[in-house]
């Protein structure tokens, strides 16, 4: 722990971003895209969609993310995906039946707010219901019942067709389907901004330490990615892994990482944040599925 402390001195995380005072959404997104562009006044607002690799200091990195990208490593788990998606369920449908039938949505309009069941929709849990409503095999798709949490071979499949998905809408601008007069789907965005600007776990971190405080820098040796464009490029293999994962998971990563309780995936927790990050991003381009560092 000494360590981490010693290079978040060395990065100057001491210097925080200040968390907003009470604002309106818009307000919010306005500050939260005017730091970024601030920050890197030579960087184009599409390049943030890249992550690290739109940012001038990672110029090394930028070219090793081109070289992986000439044959993404990430092809094999989206030509998996796609058998999956283009696959028969027992009634004859397919997830793209429930595409067209608008039971999955258009993936750039996530996440969304659910009128019937007064909750936040992400992509993964529309194509979960399309699967179940339509008598899948639990056996074939096993991300049906497992704990994904815990299940690495069940969460990298849901990733894998949820990377397939996404790549039939790469480019189109995100625009999340919420209405922000409703006071429910305010009160989940409200619970999603305190989230990433709150402290947590034995290292006393926030989503804003990393992703706004040092945004751009190193911390042990990984280079951070700002918070404008992180959710739009998931899912994602990160070199790391060497796998796809949705951005579910590198939540519960990042809680790990600082010592604090990963919540549930699809749980309330992850859901709010998943639509205040995405928000924040509202106007760049899918680049999932993606690399990622």
């Amino acid at each position: 722990m000494k360590r981490i402390v010693t290079m978040l001195a060395v990065a100057g995380i001491a210097g925080f971003v200040a968390a907003p005072a009470s604002a309106d959404p818009q307000s919010d997104l306005k500050a939260f895209q005017g730091h970024f562009k601030k920050q890197y006044p030579t960087v184009k607002f599409d390049e943030f969609a890249n992550g690290v690799y739109g940012l001038p200091q990672y110029k090394e990195y930028r070219t090793m993310w081109e070289s992986y990208n000439e044959f993404p490593p990430y092809d094999l788990g989206v030509e998996k995906g796609k058998k999956l998606w283009d696959a028969k369920f027992p009634n004859g449908e397919s997830f793209g039946s429930c595409l067209k039938k608008g039971d999955i949505k258009p993936a750039y309009t996530y996440p969304r707010w659910d009128k019937a069941s007064k909750s936040l929709r992400v992509a993964e849990m529309d194509i979960m219901d399309c699967a179940k409503k339509n008598g899948a095999d639990a056996k074939k798709l096993s991300f049906l019942e497992a704990d994904l949490n815990k299940d690495t071979k069940a969460r990298v499949q849901l990733a894998e067709l949820t990377g397939h998905y996404y790549s039939m809408f790469r480019g189109k601008r995100v625009k999340p389907d919420v209405d922000f007069k409703n006071p429910d789907t305010l009160a989940a965005y409200e619970q999603g901004k305190k989230f990433w600007w709150a402290r947590r776990g034995q290292l006393n971190f926030a989503c804003s330490n990393c992703h706004m405080d040092i945004a751009g820098k190193d911390l042990l040796n990984q280079p951070l990615s700002p918070g404008l464009g992180h959710p739009v490029g998931w899912p994602a293999q990160r070199v790391p892994w060497q796998r796809m994962e949705t951005i579910m998971q590198r939540y519960a990563t990042c809680n790990t990482q600082v010592r604090a309780k990963a919540y549930k995936h699809y749980g309330p927790e992850y859901l709010s944040l998943q639509l205040y990050e995405t928000y924040m991003s509202s106007g760049l381009p899918l680049t999932a599925p993606a690399m990622r560092n």
